[in-house]
């Protein structure tokens, strides 16, 4: 009687799943963390160089449109 006990007692097996659901959600949160580290990094350095060529791009429409004015003075 004691061996059927033991095959439908799931305490040991229950508990035992419990830390693979545990573990597996901390390894998703992981890694779900370092792609949001990496592309925050990723997007800074997409925002400033876009800065710099707009800027740049301003400072071009700029020097232009003075040279254009000093000529017809």
């Amino acid at each position: 009687m004691k061996f059927l006990e033991k095959l439908t007692s799931k305490k040991g097996q229950v508990s035992m799943e419990i830390g693979i659901l545990v573990a597996a959600a901390v390894a998703v949160a992981a890694i779900a963390a370092y792609f949001y580290a990496s592309n925050v990094s990723n997007t800074g350095k997409q925002i400033t160089n876009s800065t710099n060529q707009t800027t740049q791009a301003l400072a071009d429409a700029i020097s232009d449109a003075t040279s254009e004015l000093s000529s017809y003075a």
